[in-house]
């Protein structure tokens, strides 16, 4: 069994041990809320910049649209020494990805969620010249708040993907298999700051495209309207590499309902072919 799968295993040992310990405080014994539910206990977002969630659900009856930004460039290449090199004057391989995401709170502590990505190439390297855009894996998944956070107890939520058939491999728009992704968030929160957990599990339909992250963030508040967050993303897909990033940023509570997000994906580390070092990533967020 491969290091990836033994990592992917184990964090969903661990959550499903403390899932079953919080439904056991739940169902009886003492939870150490006597004088009632803490009042930053569940206040953080659902989700933060790339990829990293927490386990809050939108709310029943309640309806939220996003839309994310994010740019890529690949400014560095992995050379035959193992080392990256910038890329040779005038050669450039950079993309921009559009992702707009709904939920809909249908069930108390249950939302379902759709995602319609829209990705435009610009890559400029011999031979391998790419303008394309155009829709990629247009995503489904239902959330379930199974744990709620408690003054003592993380919350616990789980997610179940797929990912339609919707790309175009020939033109780098995505993937023309389906795939499936089952994903956990653990999170919880004190009175200045929040930790989030996440480890996720991804598997194609054609069986050869395996896919193991570990995302986190912590979320400070220290401002009623001005959150800083720094979001950490662990990346292992088969056969391709491994990636380490880090994203630091702010969540700027603009107006009720509303959100901004602007975040700087930073490279630590990374074994695939190109390596983009700094990049970039916005999210506006509103919810009814």
């Amino acid at each position: 069994m491969s290091m990836k799968k033994i990592s992917v295993l184990l964090a969903f040992t661990v959550t499903f041990a403390v899932s079953t310990k919080g439904a056991a405080i739940s169902e009886g014994g003492f939870t150490g809320q006597e004088d009632g539910l803490y009042p930053w206990c569940g206040k953080y977002c659902m989700s933060f910049f790339t990829k990293t969630r927490s386990a809050k659900t939108v709310g029943k009856d309640h309806l939220s649209v996003s839309l994310k930004y994010q740019h890529f460039d690949w400014t560095q290449v992995r050379g035959a020494d193992k080392d990256y090199h910038s890329r040779t004057s005038g050669q450039q391989k950079q993309k921009s990805v559009f992702v707009f995401c709904s939920k809909y709170g249908w069930a108390e502590d249950h939302h379902i969620a759709l995602g319609i990505p829209y990705f435009m190439n610009d890559f400029d390297i011999p031979g391998k010249e790419n303008d394309s855009q155009g829709l990629a894996n247009i995503f489904v998944f239902e959330k379930w708040n199974l744990i709620k956070e408690t003054n003592n107890f993380p919350g616990i939520a789980v997610d179940f993907w797929y990912y339609f058939p919707s790309g175009d491999p020939d033109r780098l728009l995505g993937s023309d298999n389906g795939a499936y992704k089952i994903s956990t968030e653990i999170s919880k929160a004190w009175k200045d700051f929040s930790l989030h957990f996440n480890p996720n599990y991804k598997w194609s339909e054609d069986d050869n495209a395996e896919v193991g992250e570990i995302n986190g963030a912590v979320l400070y508040k220290l401002d009623p309207s001005f959150w800083p967050v720094v979001e950490y993303n662990y990346l292992d897909k088969e056969s391709k590499g491994h990636s380490h990033d880090l994203v630091p940023g702010v969540i700027w509570k603009f107006r009720k309902g509303w959100s901004f997000k602007a975040g700087i994906p930073i490279n630590l580390d990374s074994t695939f072919t190109d390596r983009d070092e700094i990049g970039l990533v916005l999210k506006l967020f509103r919810r009814w």
